[in-house]
């Protein structure tokens, strides 16, 4: 028989973690059966009421990954995590961009999660500067045992250092398109990073939208609209080309054809 608890948290507290752990199960590999045992341990300190609301949560809710992005694995964020908490040193390996591979020494100082990915930023040891990794490419992260001094950002925040790692990072295709919109409407409109977006006046503005895959670009540059102008690497036209073709094959195989249309008409 199972006896009441005095609630260890208000209703809504009760039902936040519950989403928490299902919506965390989304960004992180391996801890969809972890969050379920943590939420049905949770059940069992909870009263009857809030027994049931976390049980509707678990029924009725699922968590659909970011996609496209890779996912981070649990034991590498517990590790950099407790580093970033302890001024701690760690090793790991890494992967470039470009596969590369390398070996790193660093002292992690935050994680950050951004569109779908999981990043730290760390100062590298062995370049004697700041850099970002993403998570995902790293494995193996392994405590030294060695304490890190306390090191200051070279940004007023970590959010703001990792927008403009982000921005200022190499790609494969630069682009950018001018638009006939303030600064705010071009931002919502793309989607993009503050950063990333120019103001020219108050009625026009350019922005930045490099990336490694030509699909990246043809996204934003048809949520700006027709009115946008696209500057950029001529070795970009014939991927925006082969795209434009496919929706123009699409159009075409959901408009009916002229002659089942004179068929139809007599």
């Amino acid at each position: 028989m199972t006896t009441d608890l005095p609630p260890l948290f208000p209703d809504d507290e009760a039902v936040a973690l519950a989403v928490a752990l299902r919506a965390a199960a989304a960004g992180v590999t391996g801890i969809e059966e972890t969050a379920t045992r943590a939420l049905d341990k949770l059940a069992r300190l909870l009263p009857a009421r809030q027994r049931d609301q976390i049980a509707a949560v678990q029924q009725a809710t699922t968590s659909l990954p970011f996609s496209g992005a890779p996912k981070a694995d649990l034991a590498a964020l517990a590790a950099l995590a407790t580093a970033c908490r302890d001024h701690g040193t760690v090793t790991f390996a890494y992967e470039s961009r470009d596969g590369t591979p390398s070996s790193r020494h660093v002292e992690p100082h935050t994680l950050l999660a951004s569109h779908g990915r999981w990043y730290l930023l760390a100062y590298d040891l062995d370049r004697d500067a700041w850099r970002t990794f993403r998570v995902d490419r790293l494995t193996g992260p392994a405590p030294t045992g060695r304490r890190a001094p306390s090191r200051r950002l070279p940004a007023p925040d970590a959010s703001t250092y990792l927008t403009a790692s982000l921005t200022a990072a190499p790609t494969r295709y630069p682009a950018r398109a001018t638009v006939p919109y303030d600064a705010a409407t071009a931002r919502t409109r793309s989607g993009a990073f503050p950063s990333r977006v120019h103001p020219l006046d108050d009625h026009t503005c350019t922005i930045d939208l490099s990336a490694d895959d030509p699909l990246h670009i043809a996204v934003r540059l048809l949520a700006l609209g027709p009115e946008a102008t696209l500057h950029g690497d001529p070795e970009l036209a014939p991927h925006l080309a082969q795209m434009g073709h496919q929706l123009l094959q699409a159009a075409r195989a959901l408009t009916p054809q002229a002659n089942d249309t004179d068929e139809a008409g007599r």
